[in-house]
Parts: structure tokens; sequence; C-alpha cells
């Protein structure tokens, strides 16, 4: 399989669209700093170091603790910092950028996970093998979550289902302790599937509270440091206006 992995990495080296997907767990969290020096020295353009979601309770099994996974995460986000002052070449870790473009220039997100609502139902769906539509993949196996089938049901009558409004209604303002939380419109407070299996409730956490929020603190030492344009795609400030700015 990494085989086949590599040489899909060695085939699409030129091609600037393209992302690997890292999934983070207890088994790999130490190793976050070479993945990174092995992607950039492939040139790949992005990845995706993404904690594991915890929707499911096999998943739940190899969940990093908070503060050992963001030690692990910082460390592999500074090695691609020193990797692109040492090259010029960016790699760009997506899903940090997403938290630290939350900041800067909201409107310019690009994923939709630390967004609040989230994407699910909203900007995108999934679709079961057999044609059963849900909110997002995460949801895929959760019969309370599929609002529909493709092949059998009206697709406006599925994005208004109860399962999909479920979802889509599912706001940080609404949740507890993050209506409180200084960072809530960074983080979102993800995941909603992770939420409603793990905690018993969509006005519930996500599993990685305190992992998000060790992300945020990094994203205000970076632009104090005016350090962003290293981890942000190029012309990610394109169309945006600088309203308020300190010091």
């Amino acid at each position: 399989m990494f085989d086949q992995v590599e040489r899909a990495i060695f085939l699409l080296k030129g091609y600037d669209a393209w992302s690997v997907i890292c999934t983070v767990t207890t088994e790999n969290m130490r190793s976050l700093s070479e993945m990174v020096s092995y992607l950039h020295k492939h040139e790949v353009p992005n990845c995706l170091l993404n904690v594991v979601r915890c929707t499911l309770p096999s998943a739940r099994k190899i969940r990093p603790d908070d503060a050992i996974v963001a030690k692990y995460f910082i460390e592999a986000l500074e090695k691609s910092y020193v990797l692109y002052i040492k090259s010029g070449r960016k790699l760009l870790v997506a899903n940090f950028a997403n938290i630290l473009v939350g900041i800067l220039a909201p409107t310019a997100r690009r994923l939709m996970c630390d967004i609040s609502p989230c994407g699910g139902g909203r900007s995108f769906f999934a679709l079961a093998p057999g044609g059963d539509m849900f909110p997002c993949s995460e949801f895929i196996g959760l019969k309370r979550f599929k609002g529909g089938n493709i092949f059998k049901d009206d697709i406006k009558s599925i994005l208004g289902s109860e399962p999909f409004k479920l979802v889509t209604g599912r706001k940080v303002e609404d949740i507890e302790p993050c209506l409180r939380c200084a960072i809530r419109h960074f983080c979102g407070s993800p995941c909603p599937a992770e939420a409603h299996e793990m905690r018993g409730g969509m006005d519930k956490t996500g599993a990685f509270c305190e992992f998000y929020e060790e992300q945020v603190r990094l994203a205000f030492r970076i632009i104090a440091d005016g350090r962003q344009n290293a981890f942000l795609w190029d012309g990610w400030d394109k169309g945006t206006q600088e309203t308020f700015r300190v010091g």
C-alpha cells in the first residue's frame, strides 16, 4: 500500500491542487515532523494532519491526549517553517492554515469543519454506496442521520430533513462551555458526529478542545511574529481588506 501511495505522489509531482491526508493517532503522532520532512522532500504542496475523529468507539482507543498531540503537532508545523526558509518552497498544513486564516480573514477559510454551523449538510453532503445521503461522511453508518436516498427521494427534501437539520442547526453559541470561550469562532467546536456519538448530544463539545486551543495560541504567536505568510497559501489575502491593526 505504501508503494502505491508513493507512486501516486510521484505521478502528481508538479500539480499544485492536491493534498495528502494524514490521520494523527497515538500510534503515529511522534512521527509528525518526520512525515512533514518526507512530504516536503517529495514536493507535496498541501497536507492535512487531522487528529483522529472519535465518532466510532474503535477510534477512541487510539485517541491521543490533547497536550501531547499538540506538542508534536506544533513541532511539525515549525519543521515545515524551517524547510520553507531553507528551500523557499511551502508545504501547507491546511487544517492549521484554516485556523490561522480564521483569525486574519474569516471569510477566506476553505475548510468547513471549524466553522459554526459546520459545512455538513450545507456546503456538502455524503453518499453511502447504496445512495443513502448523510450530512457528512462522519455520519455514514449512523442510521439516525440518514436523510434519505438520492435515487428515491427529492434532494431538496433530504437537505431539509430532520437528520440534516440536527447538523445544520448546531451552532457554537448553544454549546456549554463553548458559548463562553474566547476562541469559539476559530475552532467552531467540531465535530457534530463526534460530539453526538462520544459525548451524547449535539449540544456537547467534541474530543479535542485543548488541542484546538493550543493551535489558536500558536496562530496568534505566529501573527505577532509576522510569520503568517509562511503557513498560508499564496494569495490568501486577495480580496480582503485590513480593518484593524495593533502596533
